[in-house]
């Protein structure tokens, strides 16, 4: 009795477990709401543009290829985050065609966004902002 007890409530954790990660990924996703409990980390907290870094952990090390890491950002005028895309980005900041421009010749893939310019000390995405509104 015991150990089917035990048992049930490993059980019942575990699918409360899962359905926390169903509900951070599906639902809208606000800087409120996308906690390091659910599985996210805030990458740069004092940038213009925070990337939020999603890990899934509700499964086993065997299967982890089939969750790969996952970027999305917020801006000042935005708590809701947005997948970290070329076009997430230019579509954040409408009338900043000299980020745009920057965007385009400096990435060719949106998995190259997450890159960090470590001379600048900064995420390459807000050293490109930064330079496009001085």
């Amino acid at each position: 009795m015991k150990k089917l007890l035990s048992v049930l409530a490993m059980t019942t954790l575990l699918l409360a477990f899962n359905s926390m990660n169903l509900i951070a990924q599906d639902a809208t996703l606000t800087t409120k709401t996308a906690t390091t409990k659910m599985g996210y980390t805030v990458l740069n907290p004092g940038e213009t543009i925070k990337i939020y870094k999603y890990v899934h952990s509700g499964h086993s090390p065997k299967v982890a290829d089939k969750f790969p890491v996952k970027y999305y950002f917020v801006t000042k005028s935005s708590d809701v985050l947005q997948d970290l895309t070329k076009e997430n980005l230019k579509k954040a900041f409408p009338e900043n065609h000299a980020f745009h421009d920057a965007l385009d010749a400096n990435f060719k893939e949106d998995k190259e966004l997450i890159n960090y310019d470590a001379f600048h000390k900064i995420y390459k995405i807000n050293r490109l902002y930064q330079n496009s509104v001085k």
